[in-house]
């Protein structure tokens, strides 16, 4: 059996609902000693909602450009993005963005930090406030590190703060850039299996930007595989493998070799 052929469920739901974020020949221009230099050229794809999609491209095909076109950061040189329909001109609440460095308000416990957000935008009490971050520091295994400030947790527990502060806003795209980038191996692979669980228990539209091809097959529903200079959309491969999946198994590997052979073309 060709694994490559289209194995991926239908989604209704695609059929009947615009996406949850659609982005249409996006191109962005940079002006570099005087000479405009393209640094995405005519981008287009879709992600639908609670749909987990990976951008996958080597260093300098303008992952993070694209990434903080979608948030709202930048506003791209022509095309245009769409959250369920509606066209983007800023960032916004619909959006959350997790950043590979870390972004924790030092001054402010493992517990605040979580509420921070939720305080902002929650008319709820401030019994419902409490008790939503407990679950969210359930979710995320730091009940016990509640009251530590960031200085005082390793590297992963700063990663998991960051998740759960995001993930209790509940907005509809998380947008995510090359965060579990500086983490040890084994921290990685905890921190990539505990994001699964949680997209899976708390379903959201993540779109999940990195340079390691393990990690957009363990994690990815569709992974966007971007060319460089300029960048743009190569290929678009889907992943109908069971989850949770196993990097050791067979049909993990071909999917690996189908990949690399993308970003070697």
């Amino acid at each position: 059996m060709n694994v490559f052929k289209e194995k991926v469920k239908t989604n209704l739901r695609h059929a009947s609902t615009i996406p949850a974020l659609e982005a249409t020949d996006i191109t962005m221009r940079f002006k570099v000693n005087g000479i405009s230099k393209t640094v995405l050229d005519r981008i287009s794809f879709a992600a639908y909602r609670d749909e987990f999609t990976c951008i996958v491209g080597e260093s300098g095909c303008g992952k993070t450009t694209l990434l903080n076109i979608l948030a709202g950061f930048l506003p791209p040189s022509a095309g245009e993005v769409t959250v369920m329909g509606t066209a983007v001109h800023r960032p916004g609440p619909d959006r959350c963005v997790v950043f590979q460095e870390d972004t924790l308000f030092p001054w402010l416990t493992v517990r605040e930090n979580i509420a921070f957000g939720l305080k902002g935008v929650s008319r709820e009490s401030k019994r419902h406030i409490k008790e939503e971050v407990d679950r969210f520091l359930a979710l995320v295994g730091l009940t016990d590190y509640q009251n530590y400030l960031p200085r005082e947790i390793s590297s992963g527990m700063k990663q998991r703060v960051e998740l759960a502060r995001v993930l209790i806003l509940e907005p509809h795209i998380i947008l995510m850039d090359e965060p579990f980038a500086s983490l040890d191996y084994r921290t990685r692979r905890e921190m990539q299996n505990l994001l699964v669980s949680l997209w899976q228990k708390l379903p959201q539209t993540i779109l999940f930007v990195t340079h390691d091809v393990d990690e957009a097959i363990v994690l990815g529903d569709k992974i966007e595989i971007m060319d460089i200079n300029p960048g743009r959309i190569h290929e678009e491969l889907h992943i109908p493998l069971e989850r949770p999946r196993n990097i050791s198994q067979n049909e993990f590997g071909l999917y690996r070799d189908k990949l690399h052979s993308f970003l070697c073309d």
